[in-house]
């Protein structure tokens, strides 16, 4: 039996990674050889149909999958998918910016405070030399 989900999350160091059914239920399990050879790699909140399988160890993983066209918006919203994680990344974005603002703004007053004064006589006398 076909299923359809999402790619929610994967390894590109491990080669695998995780399919959330559209219908709701577990995430299974997915490896890079189950994915079609032909195309760019998998990619995160890819619509992909699989079918699935029970392993020697008794879970379950996707085999023989095949990507979908991209889902309509609204049903891609319906189901959550990667609507946390993009508020994640915009958090950690903002909070990047604000890490690298405050680190500019006191590698300058660091630099001014520890910059040595100089005065105009002492300069003119440096350049006559």
């Amino acid at each position: 039996m076909r299923f359809q989900g999402l790619l929610s999350e994967w390894n590109p160091d491990v080669g695998c990674g995780r399919i959330r059914p559209l219908g709701g239920g577990e995430e299974v399990f997915v490896a890079l050889a189950a994915f079609p050879t032909e195309g760019e790699g998998p990619r995160l909140d890819e619509p992909l149909s699989f079918e699935v399988v029970t392993g020697q160890d008794g879970r379950k993983r996707a085999v023989r999958l095949a990507r979908l066209a991209t889902l309509h918006p609204a049903l891609r919203e319906a189901t959550g998918a990667g609507q946390v994680r993009v508020r994640r990344a915009q958090k950690k974005r903002r909070l990047g910016l604000v890490a690298g603002a405050v680190i500019a703004g006191l590698l300058v007053v660091g630099a001014v405070s520890l910059w040595p004064a100089q005065k105009p006589a002492d300069v003119s006398a440096a350049l006559r030399r």
